[in-house]
């Protein structure tokens, strides 16, 4: 169980050293990475809720008691497959920022490529954000955590960079104010998912909520 764990936390990066592993790794690996495209197949064209954890343990190729090792759940499943995705979305957002901008629009930036990637596949996506909502297992908190860790990382360097350059007249507490920005904008997006807003007033509705926490 433990060398599964181990195999698991190596999805993370984009490119396992496999030379580096023993052959026993290196299987656990391919299988996981099997596993992982085979769930993300299942769900996007046959939808989350209709794909069952037999359809995927078929499509891997791989008995449930193997598919269990990786993810006790298909809600577990669910945030292991997109977690990396995730992660490379909230790393290229930052980096897409233009340095210098006012604070506003530096956030704006960073959340638009959060919206952008969540309007690919609304469903989808409505059901990843209830997944990530609610850590009901230890692996579905750990694979969270990675993932908002990320994102308050993110924020408070824009924060702290903006005081330290005086584009922020008000006394802001980094940590607060990061957390305040994302609550923010995942309220908001919660809401667009869910069809009560439109686009152009989840955006709106952003920047002017942001501004108000700025001033």
């Amino acid at each position: 169980m433990t060398g599964d764990n181990t195999v698991r936390n190596n999805l993370v990066k984009d490119e396992p050293d496999l030379a580096s592993m023993g052959l026993r790794e290196r299987k656990k690996l391919i299988r996981l990475q099997r596993i992982v495209a085979a769930a993300r197949k299942l769900f996007i064209d046959k939808g989350f809720t209709t794909t069952t954890i037999q359809d995927i343990a078929v499509e891997a190729d791989v008995g449930l008691g193997t598919l269990y090792l990786y993810a006790k759940s298909k809600e577990d499943l669910l945030v292991l497959v997109f977690k990396d995705d995730i992660l490379k979305m909230i790393d290229e957002s930052y980096a897409g920022i233009a340095p210098g901008e006012p604070l506003l629009d530096q956030l704006m930036a960073f959340f638009e490529g959060h919206i952008s990637y969540h309007m690919k596949d609304q469903t989808l996506s409505r059901t990843v954000l209830k997944e990530l909502s609610f850590s009901t297992t230890e692996q579905r908190r750990k694979d969270i955590d990675q993932i908002m860790n990320s994102t308050y990382a993110k924020l408070m360097k824009l924060i702290e960079r903006a005081r330290r350059d005086g584009r922020v007249q008000k006394e802001l507490y980094t940590g607060t104010m990061a957390w305040s920005t994302f609550a923010l904008y995942y309220h908001l997006l919660q809401g667009y998912l869910c069809g009560f807003h439109t686009e152009e007033e989840f955006r709106k509705s952003l920047r002017n909520a942001l501004a108000a926490l700025l001033d």
